[in-house]
């Protein structure tokens, strides 16, 4: 089945523990990182945003929701991560944003 790219509505700004940043915008790759390029321990934090993500791209649950576990994973696991500013405007938006 084709999932469409999940934008959360303020990309999240990512710093890893050896000084890198990342920044996610989709659902599709806070998943990808969870999933592939996660090198710290996996515990219930990191499995609920595994979750929350699929259920997000399935949408059962809300995408602002899988952004707020993601985050709450991230931070958890002893990353530092705070709402990156968006230099985009997505077709339909309007030019305006929320902070979700």
């Amino acid at each position: 089945m084709f999932n469409p790219e999940m934008i959360w509505m303020s990309p999240v700004s990512l710093r890893l523990k050896d000084g890198t940043e990342h920044i996610f915008s989709t659902v599709n790759d806070a998943l990808d990182f969870l999933e592939a390029d996660w090198s710290m321990l996996r515990g219930r934090k990191h499995n609920r945003a595994v979750q929350t993500c699929r259920r997000a791209l399935n949408r059962v649950t809300p995408v602002a929701i899988a952004r707020e576990a993601f985050v709450d994973a991230c931070l958890d696991a002893g990353m530092s991560a705070t709402a990156a500013e968006a230099n985009f405007a997505r077709p339909g938006s309007g030019g305006q944003r929320s902070v979700a």
